[in-house]
């Protein structure tokens, strides 16, 4: 049985050291698209030069390497590593499509689940960085209604995304009281979503991939979907997701 999220974050804690670089070239875009050619000067204005003040649920990133142990690990441990190599590898031509490439080769896969407008999510751990309540933005004026604004985490400019937005859900929706921050492409972000639900640990042959064969554009931000009983729960694309906003 999968444990809780809240059993999950107890082995899963580590945060993210403070940001003191300057912005990526995935961040340089987005900004200069929706705030300006002086976006500096803008996120100065807004206040977003500065840190935000947040409530982070848990964090994802891996701890510095221990020494020594009797060669066994439990589950969030393990999720960790498999972020760590993720972020050590040396860099194929197109690092998002590899790790996808490899999800749908694993045996087991380890997924946060959560729940928006009616629908059953999950996204693979390897890209989630942390989880934060859910907080004011600061609104921008030039960008698509899905993006509702952005905060500075930690040194970090993070859009963020009303997800039920941009995947035209059409279910009832609930106050947004979580932010699920990721990692892709050299930006971080957040996803807005209703409720955390569960870490899945989950048997690669319990999950049917290809789906854009099946259910055409449709799909287009879902890579598989899980079976849990009688329950499907999509697992998204972050990397769709995260290029469907820089094309709006």
């Amino acid at each position: 049985m999968s444990p809780t999220l809240e059993e999950y974050f107890k082995d899963s804690v580590s945060l993210p050291e403070p940001h003191a670089g300057g912005f990526t070239d995935a961040e340089r875009t987005f900004l200069t698209r929706y705030v300006g050619a002086d976006f500096e000067d803008v996120l100065a204005r807004e206040g977003l030069s500065r840190p935000s003040a947040v409530t982070s649920v848990t964090g994802f990133l891996p701890p510095p390497a221990a020494s020594g142990g009797n060669g066994s690990a439990p589950a969030a441990v393990a999720s960790r590593a498999e972020a760590a190599a993720v972020d050590a590898a040396p860099a194929p031509v197109d690092e998002e499509a590899a790790l996808e490439e490899a999800m749908r080769g694993a045996r087991e896969l380890k997924l946060v689940g959560f729940r928006l407008a009616g629908q059953e999510l999950a996204l693979p751990i390897a890209r989630v960085q942390e989880v934060l309540r859910a907080m004011p933005v600061t609104r921008l004026p030039a960008a698509p209604a899905h993006v509702k604004g952005m905060l500075n985490l930690r040194g970090r400019v993070v859009p963020m995304i009303d997800l039920s937005g941009i995947m035209d859900f059409s279910g009832a929706r609930g106050e947004d009281r979580f932010i699920i921050v990721c990692r892709c492409r050299g930006m971080l972000v957040g996803l807005l979503v209703e409720a955390l639900t569960t870490m899945h640990q989950a048997r690669g042959e319990d999950v049917e991939w290809g789906l854009e064969a099946r259910a055409g554009v449709a799909s287009e931000m879902v890579s598989g979907l899980l079976k849990v009983g009688d329950l499907l729960v999509a697992i998204l694309s972050v990397d769709s997701l995260f290029q469907k906003v820089l094309k709006s």
